[in-house]
């Protein structure tokens, strides 16, 4: 690499460095009100301490110096009377700012400018009450521990950027000078106290440039964690949130298979009687041809229900979703009829269809007609035989009222408050069909899922009439 070249990376590296070391003392757009606000909450934090601890001094010193030394005079009374003053309004000053930095603190006014200013306040307070007590101790003493003391101190305690700290002690230095001259009648003394300050000032500042960029650099790890575990939340809140969709999901594919074993069973078992009847040679050939046709009528009752079953479990694979549209009430209610109708046959059973043409549900139509073969199903599962089971349709308002009632054999009235609730449970009917427990916690979320009510009216070994409201199509 030429000279040329080497210089040109040298001054490359200083520019990078000296950028690099701007970034280490100073907040960047994103960081700047986050960071000057808890920079503000730790100083004013620290001074409650801070003025509990110094008016306690305060008062010390106040009593001290007035209660002893009573004969003093001359430079020793004006030195005594200079250190009660100073501590006197030392004592005041810390008084009223502690009474502020409580307030705010108490409640919340950390956007105001008063308290922001309330640091940088105190910054100075302390610089120049340290100098003017120095001034006035040169009376007695050529030392000057007390500059010394706060500049040392401001820095240790209070978070300031180091601009704004160069500036402080750059007029404390200043005042420093001219106060020393003042009460300080030796000029050696005076230079060995002007190179003193002027250390203790370069010293202080320094300390308080570490201070604030360890300050800086704690707040950007703090920031990063609480970023990080805001991100690990968010996404402990998503796989929750997927957690919780699967389930569901699996929860209602579980329901799907269950509706379509439940709704297939009854129209099955009629064809699996009738075979069962033909090949045990029970019926005659010419029987069985009047059967034929109800045979067919039920093959194709069941092939469309399970055409519809299978369409609308398909839609619902990843989540069971309402899909309501208008629909008419007779109509679906005359389908299903259909469908039970050789179950019915069975057990000499009459199911009337007692519901106005003319009234129509705003729903999801396959959801209803679940609601609707579940209840009766259950109407013929537990009715005797040659019993009667009707469809009714009422409206009421903005809501249609559907009921299926029968003749059966009811319901004891302490089973009635958990026959919708998630217990399954499941009773044999009165020719012993069984059931899978899960038909009226279906119907029950169904009907809820489209705006509606269900509910039930029993008589034990007179029958029960179940149901349920949707909303009426306008």
């Amino acid at each position: 690499m030429t000279g040329k070249g080497k210089t040109f990376s040298v001054v490359g590296f200083m520019k990078h460095y000296i950028s690099n070391s701007k970034a280490d003392f100073r907040f960047n757009r994103e960081e700047s009100a986050a960071g000057r606000e808890e920079a503000l909450k730790v100083n004013l934090g620290r001074l409650v301490y801070l003025i509990s601890i110094g008016l306690s001094v305060a008062i010390a010193h106040i009593v001290l110096f007035y209660f002893f030394n009573t004969e003093a005079s001359g430079t020793e009374l004006q030195w005594k009377n200079g250190i009660i003053a100073s501590h006197s309004t030392m004592f005041l000053v810390f008084l009223i700012t502690g009474f502020s930095v409580i307030i705010i603190r108490k409640r919340g006014l950390f956007n105001k400018p008063c308290a922001r200013a309330i640091p940088h306040f105190m910054f100075l307070f302390f610089l120049m009450l340290g100098t003017i007590i120095t001034g006035i101790d040169q009376l007695i003493t050529n030392a000057i521990t007390p500059f010394m003391i706060v500049c040392f101190f401001t820095a240790m305690v209070l978070i300031i950027p180091p601009l704004l700290s160069a500036l402080y002690y750059l007029f404390a230095y200043t005042l420093f000078f001219f106060v020393i001259t003042h009460f300080q009648p030796f000029q050696d003394v005076l230079l060995s106290n002007y190179v003193n300050g002027l250390t203790s000032v370069a010293i202080a500042w320094f300390l308080s440039m570490v201070l604030w960029r360890n300050f800086v650099y704690r707040f950007r790890n703090d920031r990063l964690v609480r970023q990080q575990q805001t991100a690990l939340q968010e996404q402990n809140l998503e796989l929750s949130r997927i957690a919780n969709e699967l389930r569901e999901v699996n929860k209602s594919r579980i329901r799907l298979f269950s509706i379509i074993s439940h709704d297939l069973r009854g129209p099955l078992a009629n064809l699996s009687s009738l075979m069962r009847l033909v090949q045990s040679d029970d019926i005659t050939e010419p029987e069985f041809k009047e059967l034929l046709p109800e045979l067919a009528s039920q093959t194709l009752l069941t092939s469309e229900l399970l055409d519809n079953l299978l369409n609308w479990s398909k839609n619902n694979l990843n989540g069971i979703t309402c899909h309501p549209k208008a629909f008419a009430i007779h109509e679906i209610t005359s389908g299903i009829i259909r469908l039970y109708a050789g179950q019915a046959d069975l057990k000499g059973l009459e199911i009337l269809n007692k519901t106005d043409p003319q009234h129509k549900a705003y729903a999801d139509p396959g959801m209803i007609s679940l609601v609707l073969r579940n209840l009766i199903s259950n109407a013929i599962k537990f009715s005797g035989k040659n019993g009667k089971i009707t469809v009714y349709s009422k409206l009421s308002g903005e809501v249609t009222e559907i009921s299926v009632e029968d003749t059966g054999i009811g319901i004891k009235p302490e089973r009635i408050p958990s026959l919708f609730g998630d217990d399954q449970f499941s009773t044999q009917g009165t020719a012993g069909e069984k059931g899978t427990g899960l038909g009226l916690m279906l119907c029950k979320e169904f009907v809820e899922r489209n705006g509606g009510r269900i509910g039930v009216q029993s008589t034990p070994e007179k029958g029960s009439r179940f149901w349920f409201t949707v909303p009426t199509a306008t």
